[in-house]
């Protein structure tokens, strides 16, 4: 596992989405050309990139009128997600066909880009786009996802992209809890219609289903439209295999599946999903041989934990294959009113940390999924700790610990750090800090302070 966790830690998560759809569309056009797929080669290419090339187009539209930076990967992610499932639709043979077609696959690209940016709460979609425009076609049009995705031939491919799309957004929880959620609550709904010998069918139908596999790695798993919380994950899953058993056999909806999907991620958004912030850069400072701070203003207070991280994206042209989002750490604490970035520059930097580094005060980026529990135990501040007459006072955190840190990896420990002293908490805490060489060390004064 080792040797793929360090090939995943090379690439993006969207950027691997990418990638594996790329490969999974181009063996079903292989398949289909040698006759494993019962398909025209030539309907799965061209409806395929007429799809994928309206969405492209819809996304730079929109983002124009609505004055923001289009995200590179999204666009063509969910492009290839239509082709896979809304296709493929025959552009070459009978006019009327033809144009039949053509109007279909137009309206589910706009659809499908449209939604992320009308239908949003907290400056984020709230569903799925490919999801919604397979939904609204079928209502709208009459014509909806076609799944030709879930032919057997294609099995392979989705389980090992799959498997290392859930590695790389550690979902398994979800996943599992979503086949899980299907498999008992399709056998309970369905109790009196299945025998015991019919059970190891009807679980390696739920398991092995190439439609229901894709929809799981690819759909439910959107970082979005799902939670950012762990625990919430599961539950997500679990819910969403629950509600497509509830509409397919108690209520007879043949897009039982996308559907479910929207629902969870409506319900989703009211409990609680990560928002996205708007931050401004005010000040950049190097605090360590090659370590540079990034001091950002935010649109709204930022609500989290000391130690949490958020995944920040900056548009930049041509990025590289770790394309334009991160994850980092909010190296400032919560008491602070500034959005702390830290991060080591190395000799060749990525594109993303190129842009980073071009930022000048003014200029701003995006950060949303806000997760984390790289944080201390519970402790109990009241309220009064933030009162001038007790401004003073001193506790004593119920906890001890060690922290080891190697290089930029303080950031966390900053947070935490940090919040402590703020809050006029005492405890116990060894810190081992190792870099290359003593000017790499960062935030040496606040240390000293916290020693005192």
């Amino acid at each position: 596992m080792k040797f793929i966790d360090s090939l995943l830690n090379k690439i993006t998560m969207y950027k691997l989405m990418h990638y594996f759809l790329r490969v999974l569309y181009g063996a079903a056009i292989f398949l289909s050309f040698i006759k494993v797929l019962p398909y025209n080669t030539f309907d799965i290419i061209l409806s395929g990139c007429y799809v994928i090339s309206l969405c492209y187009l819809a996304n730079q539209v929109f983002a124009r009128i609505f004055k923001v930076k289009p995200n590179y990967e999204s666009q063509y992610i969910t492009g290839l997600i239509l082709a896979l499932i809304i296709g493929p639709l025959p552009l070459l043979q009978g006019a009327n066909l033809v144009l039949s077609n053509i109007i279909f696959l137009t309206i589910a690209a706009v659809l499908a880009m449209g939604s992320k940016y009308l239908i949003v709460f907290n400056k984020q979609h709230i569903f799925n786009p490919a999801a919604f425009a397979a939904v609204a076609s079928a209502i709208f049009l009459g014509q909806g996802a076609s799944w030709w995705v879930g032919d057997k031939a294609l099995l392979p491919f989705i389980i090992l992209g799959g498997l290392l799309i859930a590695r790389k957004t550690n979902r398994f929880n979800m996943i599992i809890g979503f086949l899980g959620s299907l498999f008992l609550f399709f056998l309970l709904f369905n109790f009196s219609k299945i025998t015991l010998i019919h059970v190891p069918t009807l679980l390696i139908d739920t398991l092995l289903s190439p439609a229901t596999l894709f929809f799981a790695f690819v759909m439910l798993t959107e970082p979005i439209t799902s939670p950012a919380d762990r625990k919430m994950r599961l539950y997500f899953g679990i819910f969403t295999g629950f509600i497509i058993v509830v509409y397919q056999t108690l209520l007879g909806i043949f897009y039982a599946t996308e559907l479910a999907l929207l629902t969870a991620n409506f319900l989703g958004r009211i409990v609680h999903f990560s928002a996205k912030y708007h931050l401004v850069l005010k000040e950049k400072k190097e605090v360590g041989e090659g370590i540079w701070e990034f001091i950002f203003t935010p649109d709204k207070p930022i609500k989290f934990i000391a130690g949490q991280f958020l995944e920040w994206t900056l548009a930049h042209p041509h990025p590289d294959n770790r394309g334009t989002r991160r994850y980092f750490t909010i190296s400032s604490s919560p008491t602070e009113k500034e959005i702390l970035l830290t991060t080591k520059l190395p000799d060749k930097p990525s594109t993303f940390k190129q842009a980073l580094m071009k930022l000048e005060p003014g200029d701003g980026l995006y950060a949303t999924n806000l997760e984390g529990e790289f944080t201390l135990p519970s402790i109990v501040i009241p309220k009064a700790a933030f009162d001038a007459a007790t401004i003073h006072t001193t506790r004593e955190a119920a906890f001890d610990a060690v922290f080891i840190a190697g290089g930029v990896g303080i950031t966390p420990l900053r947070s935490i750090i940090k919040y402590l002293i703020d809050n006029h908490t005492s405890a116990p805490i060894t810190l081992f800090y190792i870099a290359h060489s003593e000017k790499e060390f960062a935030f040496n004064e606040l240390f000293g302070q916290a020693q005192k």
